[in-house]
């Protein structure tokens, strides 16, 4: 009972947002700087005394080849153990992060650049999240064509290991107003100030297949598949493109955005489009997984053609 009451006020807080930024939904929002970084940048400042470099990919990936300095991050690191009948791919708790954080040397004053390893970026916006919840938000970019485009443009990788991290201290400041919680994605469904993103691609939205248990997708979603928001050279698209694919889909300026995906990986990357453009994003860690497998809520779908 006590949690059920603990949820619902999360869900009241989340209709008081909603209403506030409801006034300013024509309002166009200003575009976060600092999120992302070229591969120049990254270049002029790789012997930064507080930059750390975070190589996400699978480990044969980075054994073959690597910017120097940086450090393999798995997504099983920075998630909950995955035990039986538990949701796939969740926060975990603040010691194994602070732990994770500390043990690649990243402090309180790091500056960290996420690099994807290749043009599938929704698993370094997975780690780029995580950070943001930490409290480090400011502090975290994610580079832009990643590794892929660092190889291209011929400039300088190795296999070797990277050094052992400096000591490190991370005060942990989270932000849980990012990650929206399967009670407060109900109060959005019925909140016309709200846009629900879904992240999968059109035929999993559509309902033909990707069921957890049920197929479909969360009532007033609308649909932005992962891969529209980027190029094949793993480059996120320009902030023009971005934002007409937001507003195409009925998300207008202003609004407070949730995104989703199957488990909380994708729609990592759709949180990343809308909260670069200035949109207030929230990402729905649960995701579908979580939505389908709970009977009282609706799924629409799957769409007869």
């Amino acid at each position: 009972m006590m949690r059920r009451k603990t949820l619902t006020a999360c869900a009241v807080a989340f209709v008081a947002l909603l209403a506030g930024t409801d006034a300013n939904a024509q309002a166009t929002p200003k575009a976060r700087s600092g999120m992302l970084v070229t591969t120049a940048w990254l270049a002029d400042h790789a012997r930064d005394r507080d930059l750390v470099l975070l190589h996400v990919g699978r480990r044969a990936q980075y054994d073959s080849a690597h910017i120097a300095g940086s450090r393999h991050v798995t997504l099983a690191e920075i998630s909950a153990p995955n035990t039986p009948g538990a949701l796939s791919l969740q926060m975990p708790d603040s010691a194994r992060l602070r732990e994770w954080a500390e043990s690649n040397g990243i402090g309180d004053r790091t500056r960290v650049i996420v690099v994807p390893h290749d043009d599938t970026l929704q698993a370094a916006t997975r780690v780029f999240i995580t950070l943001a919840y930490m409290g480090a938000f400011d502090r975290t970019s994610l580079l832009d064509g990643g590794f892929k485009t660092w190889r291209a443009e011929g400039r300088a990788v190795t296999a070797d290991a990277a050094p052992a991290p400096a000591p490190a201290k991370f005060t942990l400041r989270l932000k849980p107003e990012i990650i929206a919680t399967v009670d407060q994605v109900e109060v959005a469904t019925r909140d016309a100030g709200a846009a629900i993103v879904d992240a999968r691609l059109q035929r999993f939205y559509e309902g033909n297949g990707g069921g957890y248990p049920r197929a479909g997708h969360i009532p007033t979603a609308v649909n932005i598949p992962l891969n529209t928001v980027s190029t094949a050279d793993g480059k996120l698209r320009t902030p023009a493109e971005l934002r007409k694919l937001f507003l195409d889909a009925g998300v207008k300026h202003g609004k407070p955005v949730v995104t989703y995906c199957h488990i909380g990986q994708q729609a990592t990357l759709l949180w990343f489009a809308a909260s670069l453009l200035g949109y207030d994003a929230r990402m729905f860690d649960g995701s579908f997984q979580e939505w389908s497998r709970t009977e009282r809520l609706p799924v629409v779908g799957p769409v007869v053609k």
